[in-house]
């Protein structure tokens, strides 16, 4: 008999999966679990903000402890960001679908929870 939990979590990554297909039609659909969306799918700046936004919104997300700037840089690299960021080095935290499909089930943003800040 099949563990109706290991159908749920199923039926959430094949979700979590086709949104992101809708969202980034040029990646592979197969793309595994573990790959980082952001940098497969080459996004970067408003575009990853807007893709987390509806995210949020399509599956209840609360967002509030997104930061974007441990996930990508800005559109257009200004010698502003370079002299803000020069100091500060930034650690890129991925966002894999594994993420994705973990905030979905937990209702609020895990991406990147147990790295370092």
């Amino acid at each position: 008999m099949s563990n109706p939990n290991n159908s749920e979590c199923d039926d959430l990554e094949e979700v979590v999966r086709a949104f992101v297909g809708e969202q980034m039609p040029w990646i592979n659909s197969a793309v595994k679990i573990n790959c980082d969306l952001i940098s497969e799918s080459k996004i970067y700046g408003d575009d990853v903000c807007e893709f987390i936004v509806d995210f949020s919104r399509r599956f209840n997300v609360d967002i509030s402890e997104f930061r974007w700037e441990r996930h990508t840089s800005p559109e257009g690299c200004t010698l502003l960001w370079m002299i803000f960021t020069s100091w500060r080095p930034q650690k890129h935290v991925p966002i894999r679908l594994l993420d994705l499909i973990d905030s979905a089930r937990a209702g609020k943003w895990r991406v990147g929870e147990t790295e370092s800040l």
